[in-house]
């Protein structure tokens, strides 16, 4: 689908139902910033007509904005320009700006037929607005929801939500208690973390997770050096017992998520040769009551045998990981904010979201249809998203340059059969 399907293109905003934020400052903490450039994508879609109306939605979100205040906040810098030693990095002022609603329309298509298409890369393209921060960085909203109406009454919510607020945990946090809040239910308290321990440092170096790029000013995006594209895997549970038997023994149990990482690293392998993807990246997760980065764990594999099957990454991946937030936190202070970084596609990245909750945003007892998360600001080496399990399957969807991934495609088939 080359055009977009999408008519009828309404812009409005919605603050906090009263003054809460009181301009106080959020500090971005290293976590936040070594994610800058990065943006959260998700599509929620819900069929036929709903006990409730665009309007419920926009209402709510007044209440909801009054508990999640930083949401509606905008970025700004410090002023110190008369101390050459002070560290330039942004913050988010809490000033109760709002966040922005779009409402369209789809008049080609239903829900049903919509989903019926194979190609899902057109769910973020077209349902979701497409927004960094910037170049007018400090009137930029942090968030935009975009409510897609479509020919069967059914709609679409489409959020894009800027990484330094948090990650895909955070973003599907918020959007449950949007649900919670339209049902009826009482607005959960917001838990703001305490100050988060300091990793040991894992060693001297730079951390290998990220890459420092050169400073993109007032314009949060990061430039590709070639064209990207997204895909999504749709593995069946009698897919992923077969791998299971496959590639683990009673001697080396191993989770799903150890086995479809390294599914995709030595698809990747073969594609790109031998030396090329020798380090991944995982994110992880702490188990945790907020929404923050903080709670990230980033994680290195390195591959050091020359070759390696499926297995074998698995063990590697499953014992193999050296953590790095100690070492990112201590690089980014150390850069003082002349640099900018980026962690997904930085290496080979993948993204564990078994903790995450995007399945379970309910309104009036309504599920959606299907969810569809991913990531914006992607480096060149490309991110793998693993999807909770659900009842009949689950979800990989990678971010990967176009020409790696029609071949991606081919290896992981020939891999599952």
């Amino acid at each position: 689908m080359e055009a977009s399907p999408v008519t009828g293109i309404r812009l409005s905003s919605v603050v906090p139902a009263s003054v809460v934020g009181e301009n106080k400052p959020r500090a971005l903490t290293p976590m936040d910033l070594a994610m800058k450039l990065h943006y959260v994508r998700a599509v929620y879609f819900l069929k036929g007509k709903r006990d409730f109306t665009v309007s419920d939605l926009k209402s709510t979100m007044f209440t909801l904005l009054q508990s999640n205040y930083h949401v509606s906040g905008r970025i700004r810098m410090p002023e110190n320009d008369n101390d050459p030693s002070g560290l330039a990095l942004p913050y988010i002022r809490c000033n109760d700006s709002g966040i922005r609603i779009v409402e369209a329309n789809v008049e080609e298509f239903t829900v049903e037929k919509w989903l019926d298409l194979e190609d899902r890369s057109i769910d973020h393209r077209f349902l979701v607005y497409d927004h960094v921060l910037g170049p007018d960085l400090f009137f930029s909203p942090l968030v935009f929801l975009q409510i897609t109406q479509f020919k069967c009454g059914g709609f679409s919510i489409g959020m894009s939500w800027t990484h330094v607020l948090g990650d895909v945990f955070s973003a599907s946090t918020f959007m449950k208690t949007l649900g919670q809040l339209m049902s009826g239910h009482d607005l959960p308290k917001l838990v703001y973390p305490k100050t988060p321990e300091v990793t040991a440092h894992d060693h001297n170096g730079e951390a290998i997770s990220i890459k420092k790029i050169e400073s993109v000013g007032n314009c949060w995006s990061l430039a590709n050096k070639c064209k990207m594209g997204r895909y999504i895997f749709n593995l069946s549970l009698n897919q992923l017992d077969r791998l299971m038997a496959k590639y683990t023994t009673q001697d080396q149990p191993l989770s799903e998520s150890d086995i479809l990482y390294a599914l995709i690293w030595k698809s990747l392998l073969n594609i790109r040769g031998e030396t090329e993807t020798n380090v991944i990246t995982i994110c992880d997760r702490k188990r945790s009551t907020t929404c923050w980065n903080d709670d990230l764990v980033i994680s290195v594999v390195e591959r050091k045998d020359e070759r390696i099957g499926i297995s074998e990454l698995a063990a590697l991946i499953a014992g193999g990981k050296r953590e790095e937030n100690g070492v990112i936190k201590r690089t980014i202070e150390e850069d003082r904010g002349s640099s900018d970084f980026i962690t997904y596609g930085a290496n080979l990245t993948f993204v564990n979201l078994d903790m995450s909750d995007m399945y379970e945003f309910e309104i009036k007892g309504g599920k959606p249809d299907f969810v569809n998360y991913t990531i914006h600001g992607v480096g060149d080496k490309g991110v793998v998203l693993v999807f909770p399990k659900e009842k009949s399957a689950r979800i990989v969807s990678v971010v990967m340059p176009d020409e790696d991934l029609a071949k991606l495609k081919d290896e992981v088939a020939t891999m599952i059969m």
